[in-house]
């Protein structure tokens, strides 16, 4: 003890500051931090490094069992180690449940570690939706159904949790849902992959609204062609696939101005009279379009009056200029046969049948080149090869 200089006062000793109200290192565990509420220490304790605050799992009182020097007696400090040591345990446990849970239920367990089939997540059912969808599996069925309904994002997380590699998979049934499905307005996509969750997120043409006047539109042509008595009344599936064709055609003038822009490279994003074009809108509702327009219509028109159709898509040759087509293929006789309304719409004289219900081997389509876009390709050969 030390005594003022001049007076010989004794001075009185002070109390110690206490650190105010906060976190501070936790006193009994080195990867802890525990929060000091001015006075005492509180129960509630945090992670010293990733911050996360743990749940209270039974604390001692802050001041309660604490010996004349502020110090925890050594009964109940034991009692405090045996307790943190079962804490800890039960929360290794719960952990532990709660990712082999989480990684059953996303189907992401190792083979040999059994599983009930019933409690891994399955595909979605997708939004219902009031215009017809195709698709040659439950895959694409759900992605269309979504694109139809314009929804914002679509979840695919059940494709990653079976095992198979996501963006094979979606890549390719998103290129059947986008060409299959006339009522759906789509541009491109992306897809955003996280821990758990996986989703597409669709770009699409037209704003909402838009797009359903297109698709009401759409559907109001279609249903007037198919009450046609042409089609409604057709004898056999040969004279309403000729009725749809022919039903194209009166409706269709090539849209040679949109066929110059994609040809220069111009896209559907890029351009909206290329986009029209590229739908059953253009040749059912405007008036013209380009092949896919052309096929989409007949796809749509197909659908409607109960046949079976699909679009075909590849490379064809005219003379000396090559370049991307489409065309249909449609079941007849039990027979995959093609249509192509927009080789058939040559001229405005007549209504061309040279591409009505041919085989895929006659000699005109040596001219042809199939590509593997137009549906899933584990799924080519049930529309003919």
């Amino acid at each position: 003890m030390t005594h003022s200089e001049g007076d010989g006062q004794v001075p009185q000793p002070r109390a110690p500051r206490l650190p105010g109200p906060g976190w501070l290192p936790d006193p009994s565990r080195m990867d802890l931090e525990r929060f000091w509420n001015g006075t005492s220490w509180t129960a509630r304790t945090r992670d010293i490094v990733s911050k996360l605050e743990r749940v209270p799992l039974g604390y001692p009182g802050e001041t309660e069992g604490r010996n004349s020097r502020g110090r925890l007696s050594q009964g109940r400090r034991s009692r405090q180690k045996q307790g943190g040591g079962f804490a800890g345990f039960l929360t290794f446990v719960l952990v532990a449940l709660l990712v082999v849970g989480g990684a059953g239920y996303l189907g992401a367990l190792p083979s040999w570690v059994p599983w009930p089939a019933e409690f891994v997540r399955s595909m979605p059912t997708g939004p219902a939706v009031a215009y017809p969808v195709f698709g040659s599996n439950d895959t694409v069925t759900y992605l269309a159904r979504n694109l139809v309904a314009q929804e914002p994002e679509i979840d695919v997380t059940w494709i990653q949790a079976s095992g198979r590699d996501v963006r094979t998979v979606v890549q390719d049934a998103m290129d059947e849902a986008m060409l299959q499905n006339p009522y759906a307005f789509v541009n491109g996509w992306n897809m955003s992959i996280g821990t758990a969750r996986v989703r597409v997120e669709p770009k699409y043409t037209y704003s909402a609204a838009e797009a359903e006047r297109r698709r009401v539109a759409t559907a109001s042509a279609v249903a007037a062609i198919v009450a046609t008595p042409a089609v409604a009344q057709a004898s056999d599936t040969r004279a309403k696939v000729k009725a749809i064709h022919d039903a194209v055609l009166r409706a269709a003038t090539y849209d040679k101005a949109a066929g110059a822009a994609i040809a220069a490279g111009v896209t559907s994003a890029a351009s909206p009279e290329v986009a029209q074009s590229q739908q059953a809108y253009g040749i059912l509702v405007a008036g013209t379009a380009v092949c896919t327009g052309y096929a989409m219509a007949f796809q749509a028109l197909a659908q409607a009056s109960g046949l079976q159709s699909v679009v075909v898509t590849g490379v064809a040759t005219s003379g000396v200029t090559t370049g991307g087509h489409a065309w249909n293929r449609v079941l007849v006789g039990g027979q995959w046969l093609v249509v192509d309304t927009t080789w058939d719409d040559a001229t405005d004289a007549r209504l061309g049948t040279d591409y009505l219900m041919i085989s895929s081997q006659d000699p005109l389509m040596k001219t042809r080149t199939v590509d593997m876009d137009w549906v899933v390709d584990a799924d080519v050969g049930m529309y003919g090869g």
